[in-house]
């Protein structure tokens, strides 16, 4: 025996939807009436905002400066114990400087090898005056390196 197939007949094609046609009135044809369709008008585009100007460069930043004979900044006083004993070296110190050109922190980078001469340079430092880093034309704190040089004549 054969099964059976059972024939299912075709769906009936869908008509399309209506779309309602509406013809827009004359301009000048007076007062609206009932049988009067009023088409709405599609408003302006808001207007696109413009891209942001992109960020400005940061300013150059320059270090901050001072040193002896700079800005009437006094040599470091040669101790005469160190002169007596024959001691010289060079001495190179870090220096945060403050925005105001004082500095505030002075320590000792890399030492002439005698502490007398190294302790001789900070007291200096701690009093001198610096131009201070900037930003831009803005006075900014920084770091200098100063170095110093302590030779017998």
């Amino acid at each position: 025996m054969q099964p059976q197939v059972a024939k299912v007949a075709p769906a009936p094609a869908k008509a399309p939807p209506q779309v309602p046609v509406v013809a827009q009135a004359p301009v000048d044809d007076g007062p609206p009436s009932a049988n009067t369709v009023q088409v709405a008008t599609p408003a302006p585009p808001a207007p696109v905002a413009a891209a942001p100007a992109p960020p400005p460069p940061p300013e150059p930043v320059t270090e901050p400066r001072g040193y002896a004979g700079y800005r009437s900044n006094p040599a470091p006083d040669y101790p005469a114990l160190a002169q007596d004993r024959g001691l010289q070296g060079n001495v190179v110190l870090k220096v945060h400087v403050l925005a105001s050109g004082k500095p505030d922190n002075v320590a000792v980078d890399k030492s002439s090898g005698h502490k007398i001469l190294d302790d001789a340079a900070v007291k200096a430092v701690l009093a001198w005056s610096f131009d201070p880093a900037k930003r831009g034309q803005t006075p900014i704190d920084g770091w200098v390196k100063v170095p110093l040089n302590f030779k017998l004549s």
